[in-house]
């Protein structure tokens, strides 16, 4: 009986397909293998951002805590537990029982791994392709590995063909209890907010129409839903238990106001321009005028394939709803709940959409034979858009040859800075501290208590009061630049006026030199926060204004990423 199984399970997967997953393993671990720590992780909203939340959860002791009493008392002014990520997810438990850098490597290379292997299964199960050789139908579910995407929103693009083969199996009335497994245990592997709210809406859609057209399947599609459903709950219990129950908070987001006037028609018909042949730098940097012109040229040159028209129609429908979802968010703007969460993220369906878009096209290709043989070009050249647009696979190959500017993950954390400033200055463990021009998460990760940092929910009371620490420094700016903080905020930092926005939203290094001759901070609001250390990418010239003296200039020229100059509030 074991062995017929296994003869079945073989017979699942071609040759192919594992000479496929053997590239993938491969090419993915080659850089990390021979870099080790010296390899490049995003920095943006990654280690600027939620790598390290879970590296905090992981030492706070809370991590599978439900309790609304716990906080993080190295975090403002203690953030509470429930408001970070679930502890019952996938990317947490592995950055949990891993740490930070091989839980992250480890995790993008399992979820991309289950990406490919669900869509492969569900082209060979539920997409009728007699055209296409068996090494095409391996090298589309194979681009999936190659887009770059935010490994801790776990399953929410790269899962889609995994929740469109669990959809497949509900309308082909195959197995129940397999779809029941698949769609509970989707949601622990994925993002509530980037994917699970959506797919409950698009799920909803689907189960309208097909009491449509019917009404014997209904009751399976009904389960499947509330299966779905009852997994979001349980995966994000801590969450929901913070936001219903956690008493005395509100969260900063009440006063999202990202769209303070009437949108401009062209500025929204240039982002369905841009979304449409890019899709957006949160799903992923997916580049599609190549499968454009692919599905173009199947479509009206060769066959008018019904399926092919309407994933077009439903990839233009999601684009025009994101492209003009801010007239929607202008219209409804006195309505706290569409102001505090976006419901224009369902363009995290579009790079799979896109893939079997091309799939399809290529299909209605390979029915003329001086088309067919453009096939491998095509794919090869999208697989090669694919490497230029995933930042991760582009620095690391390039630091391999030497070739690479950008901060490798030892750099940007600058654990040997940070273990000088400890030895160097009398830092106790209840002084906090303020970064300029660099990310708080450094500090954080080095085991340092911060006023400041980057977070999608904290209370709106410290907003308000960490505000006052340079008022002054925002009344020097535009507008534009000052609604950066008031009207969104996730990025609680000190922007001062002499430095570019987006310099501040990401970093500044030793390269950029910059200096600031004017920062007004109140130096009074910054102890009463329970200030005490500033750490700072950039010399503050004017220091004796402010009532702070210097302590240090850390870091090497020739061999760090960072300069930090360190003050000390009087």
């Amino acid at each position: 009986m074991i062995y017929f199984r296994l003869l079945h399970f073989k017979d699942k997967f071609s040759r192919e397909f594992w000479i496929g997953f053997g590239i993938w393993t491969f090419t993915f671990f080659l850089p990390y293998l021979i870099l080790g720590q010296d390899a490049y992780i995003r920095v943006h909203d990654t280690l600027e951002g939620e790598l390290v939340w879970l590296k905090l959860l992981s030492e706070s002791g809370f991590f599978y805590s439900l309790s609304n009493e716990n906080k993080l008392l190295n975090l403002m002014h203690g953030l509470p537990r429930n408001v970070l990520p679930s502890g019952f997810s996938f990317v947490p438990n592995m950055i949990n029982y891993l740490g930070m850098y091989s839980g992250y490597i480890m995790a993008q290379y399992l979820l991309k791994t289950s990406g490919y292997t669900a869509f492969y299964l569900l082209i060979r199960r539920y997409m009728h392709l007699p055209n296409l050789a068996e090494w095409v139908k391996v090298s589309i579910p194979l681009m999936i590995t190659s887009i770059q995407f935010f490994t801790p929103f776990g399953l929410s693009i790269v899962g889609m063909p995994l929740v469109a083969f669990a959809f497949s199996r509900l309308y082909y009335k195959k197995g129940i209890i397999t779809t029941l497994i698949i769609l509970f245990f989707f949601p622990f592997f994925s993002s509530l907010v980037w994917s699970g709210i959506e797919l409950i809406i698009l799920f909803s859609f689907a189960i309208i129409i097909i009491a449509f057209y019917d009404r014997d399947q209904i009751k399976h599609w009904i389960l499947a839903l509330l299966a779905f459903i009852s997994g979001s709950v349980l995966a994000n219990i801590q969450f929901l238990n913070g936001m219903l129950f956690l008493e005395g908070f509100r969260s900063h987001r009440v006063l999202y106001n990202t769209v303070t006037d009437m949108p401009n028609f062209w500025h929204s018909l240039n982002e369905f321009l841009m979304f449409f042949f890019s899709v957006h730098y949160h799903v992923s940097i997916f580049v599609s005028l190549l499968i454009l012109v692919v599905f173009m040229v199947a479509y009206h040159g060769i066959e008018a394939n019904k399926w092919a028209r309407n994933i077009m129609l439903g990839i233009t429908a999601i684009v025009i709803w994101q492209a003009f979802y801010p007239f929607i968010e202008y219209l409804l703007r006195d309505i706290i709940f569409i102001k505090s969460f976006h419901f224009n993220r369902f363009g995290f369906v579009l790079p799979f959409l896109w893939l079997v878009l091309l799939i399809i096209s290529l299909d209605i290709i390979a029915k003329v034979p001086r088309l067919k043989r453009w096939i491998p070009l095509i794919l090869v050249s999208q697989f090669f858009i694919f490497m230029l647009t995933n930042d991760e696979t582009v620095h690391n190959y390039k630091k391999l040859i030497g070739k690479d500017n950008f901060p490798s993950y030892r750099e940007y954390l600058a654990q040997n800075l940070f273990q000088q400033i400890k030895h160097d200055v009398p830092i106790l463990p209840q002084d906090k501290t303020l970064s300029i021009g660099l990310s708080p998460s450094i500090a954080q990760f080095n085991g340092l208590l911060t006023l400041d940092g980057l977070f999608s929910v904290y209370d709106l009371n410290y907003k308000l009061e960490f505000r006052k620490i340079f008022e002054k420094e925002l009344e020097k700016v535009t507008w534009e630049r000052r609604e950066y903080f008031d009207n969104w905020g996730n990025r609680c930092y000190v922007f001062p006026a002499e430095i570019p926005l987006e310099t501040v939203s990401h970093f500044l290094a030793k390269h950029d030199k910059l200096k600031l001759k004017n920062l007004e901070i109140d130096i009074k609001q910054f102890v009463k926060m329970g200030g005490k250390y500033i750490l700072s990418a950039c010399e503050l010239l004017n220091y004796q204004e402010l009532g702070i003296k210097p302590r240090g200039k850390y870091g090497d020229i020739n061999k760090d990423f960072w300069i930090i100059y360190v003050y000390e509030a009087q």
